[in-house]
């Protein structure tokens, strides 16, 4: 009978939940459930219909890093709706134009978007100046001339 199992050999049918019970009570860790740091890129290739955007399929990646670099998508995305917009108010039927409308409500959508993150803009923009102001008196002064200058 060596080869028998007994009952202290095995689990009880509850096992599972003792490393979830266990953590809710606060007494142990998640036991790896959950990983302790993460690091992945963000947005590393993307993907649209069966067309996959990254610096693989890219028949210049070094390029595309390049531009990508001095000019985000959003900015290259934006500067073609700005165009797209210039040319469909030049045109007198685009109006009645279900495509145009319906760029026109993205259009609009964006702008709200854009409107929406404006005061968090700000308060970053503001947190950074107090870091400035307090950390380089040299750069706080350079800082306050740009400023006055782009007010005027």
């Amino acid at each position: 009978m060596a080869d028998a199992i007994s009952d202290q050999d095995q689990a009880p049918w509850w096992a599972w939940a003792m490393p979830w019970s266990a953590a809710m009570s606060g007494r142990s860790p998640w036991f790896g459930v959950a990983p302790q740091a993460l690091n992945q890129p963000i947005n590393p290739g993307w993907s649209f219909g069966n067309i996959t955007v990254n610096n693989v399929n890219s028949s210049a990646p070094d390029v595309e890093r390049d531009v990508v670099s001095r000019h985000s998508y959003g900015r290259q995305i934006g500067r073609l709706m700005d165009a797209v917009a210039a040319l469909a108010d030049e045109e007198p039927k685009a109006g009645d134009d279900k495509r145009i409308q319906r760029f026109r409500a993205l259009a609009a959508e964006v702008d709200e978007i854009k409107r929406e993150a404006a005061p968090r803009r700000l308060e970053r923009l503001r947190h950074e100046l107090e870091q400035i102001k307090s950390s380089d008196k040299s750069s706080d002064k350079e800082l306050w001339t740009a400023l006055r200058e782009l007010l005027r």
